[in-house]
């Protein structure tokens, strides 16, 4: 009999749950004292107690498959039903591999031939008279060592079940919207333990639905998806290559429709440019040339104002944008090529209601992208105005956006010393003392009053 036991004691110190370890040590102490048939039985007892506790640990997860296996497993326990769980028990690799694949199809194969040789050291009646079933020490030893490399050793990670997680995830107001935040939530939760195969799926899966527009309860989420699939590139290296070639096949097999995704896309993840096929990038160039903003039907394709040999056509496209189109283009994605254009219209608001009106369709989408130079423009584009400085509703609209700016972003001093300056002469310092009161906040002293002017 083989006598290396040293190998064994290694592998019981690899065991990650306690109680696993106290059921496999039963299959070790029978293994050296030369009960094959019982190592075989107990080793199978210690996997299948380990599954279980991984599908444990995946249901607090949120894993729907293991949730549910376990739901018919204690009900089955607390009924005292024993031919319910040998039928959970003699199918749980199969639920393991096709449902919360915390076991790999490769790994079944070995898992499979222990649960085989187990029941024929269990059940005498599963071999001939008078043949019982001895398994040999090194077979023995074999299962052992794989039922602690494929499972004991193990992590439990998330299958399939990370795209029903992330599609409910997303779509709720815990999902983080900050940049930077997004890409720690992702990893931490969407990648550390998940399988590589499911990083590579769940990588594509997002790839598509930015290019394809699918699945479509995530058509508003780019400004999310985004940043989830970066964290992917940037915190699971190892499967972007793969990803990086679904992608590039997807976009070169792209319908005519979703060209304008392909360039907002290009614009987030320029380095797919060079990647693509020529016929390719002369359809999304043409795209773009041919572009009338007169009949401008997806608002996408202004997102390609960042990549260089895009920028001069689109900026001319939007220099060439009516106003329903331009506050068409700023609620899809308020950019900054798009501010100039903003400002200018609302600098230009012909009534008070209007000019409320393009507040809030022009201006507050950009509320917490504005630096100190934009809001400078902002507050001046007020007062240079009479149906801005004198709208009902302006002071309040234009807290809400001064509110959003950082410190670092605030009006400077001298635009702030002429907004007051401007009200205080037509005597509206009470309507807008709430602005006023905000912008001191942080130091700004109100200037003495300028001298009038004699003529």
């Amino acid at each position: 009999m083989d006598t290396g036991f040293v190998d064994l004691d290694i592998l019981l110190t690899r065991i990650r749950h306690p109680q696993s370890k106290v059921y496999f040590l039963d299959a070790v102490k029978a293994y050296k004292a030369g009960a094959l048939r019982g190592a075989l039985t107990s080793a199978w007892v210690a996997l299948v107690y380990d599954l279980i506790a991984k599908y444990r640990e995946l249901s607090a997860m949120g894993d729907a498959a293991a949730t549910a296996f376990l739901q018919a497993w204690d009900n089955a326990t607390v009924a005292g039903d024993i031919p319910k769980l040998l039928q959970l028990e003699g199918g749980i690799l199969e639920d393991a591999t096709a449902n919360t694949q915390v076991v790999n199809r490769i790994a079944r194969t070995h898992l499979d031939r222990l649960r085989e040789d187990r029941h024929l050291c269990a059940h005498p009646a599963f071999s001939a008279e008078a043949d019982l079933f001895a398994p040999s020490p090194e077979l023995v030893r074999l299962h052992l060592v794989n039922a602690v490399d494929l499972v004991l050793s193990q992590e439990p990670l998330q299958g399939k079940a990370i795209f029903d997680l992330y599609d409910v995830d997303v779509q709720s107001p815990g999902f983080p919207t900050a940049y930077e935040r997004i890409l720690d939530y992702v990893d931490q939760r969407y990648l550390t333990r998940v399988r590589a195969q499911n990083v590579r799926n769940f990588g594509t899966v997002l790839a598509k639905s930015l290019l394809k527009g699918v699945p479509p309860q995530w058509e508003p989420l780019h400004r999310k998806i985004i940043p989830s699939l970066v964290a992917v590139r940037e915190r699971a290296a190892e499967a972007w290559p793969d990803i990086s070639l679904a992608i590039v096949r997807l976009m070169d097999n792209l319908e005519p429709a979703n060209r304008p995704r392909a360039i907002a896309f290009i614009a987030a993840f320029p380095d797919f440019w060079p990647q693509l096929q020529e016929p390719t990038r002369t359809a999304l160039q043409a795209t773009i040339d041919n572009s009338d903003p007169g009949a401008l039907a997806d608002y996408r394709i202004l997102a390609g104002v960042t990549v260089p040999h895009f920028r001069a056509v689109l900026l001319h496209l939007i220099a060439g944008l009516n106003r329903e189109h331009l506050a068409a283009a700023i609620a899809s994605q308020p950019l900054a090529e798009l501010w100039p254009r903003a400002i200018e219209e609302y600098q230009g608001s012909g009534s008070w209601r209007g000019s409320e009106v393009n507040f809030s369709d022009l201006i507050t989408p950009f509320a917490g992208r504005l630096d100190s130079q934009k809001l400078d423009q902002l507050l001046d584009a007020v007062i240079d105005n009479g149906q801005n400085w004198d709208a009902a509703e302006t002071d309040t609209l234009l807290l809400g956006v001064l509110r959003n700016a950082t410190p670092a972003d605030r009006p400077t001093r001298d635009a702030r010393n002429r907004f007051y300056q401007y009200v205080r002469r037509m005597r509206r310092t009470d309507k807008y003392e709430d602005v006023l009161t905000f912008l001191q906040s942080d130091g700004w002293v109100l200037p003495p009053p300028e001298q009038p002017v004699e003529d």
